[in-house]
């Protein structure tokens, strides 16, 4: 059911409104993501080398890496590769 009377709409953009001025947040820069990326990538393999079974780590690791690799514009492919590169 979509509830489209004035008072509903105008309650739900003013609470947008509100949401919006007071996050003063800033996005990250391109440097501030590609820095993660590589040091959740430093985690995650050393996730993979443990002996311990943290399946859960190395899942929201792995998610974080891929969505980070999308920012920076990078495909699938490549970050697949990054993730499982041997350790230098």
């Amino acid at each position: 059911m979509i509830i489209t009377d004035n008072e509903t709409v105008n309650a739900a953009e003013d609470l947008i409104r509100r949401h919006k001025e007071k996050r003063p947040e800033k996005p990250r820069t391109i440097q501030a993501i590609s820095a993660r990326y590589y040091q959740a990538i430093g985690q995650y393999q050393q996730l993979m080398r443990a002996d311990v079974d943290n399946r859960e780590q190395r899942v929201m690791l792995y998610s974080e890496i891929k969505t980070l690799g999308w920012c920076m514009g990078r495909e699938e492919a490549k970050i697949v590769k990054e993730i499982n590169a041997p350790v230098k």
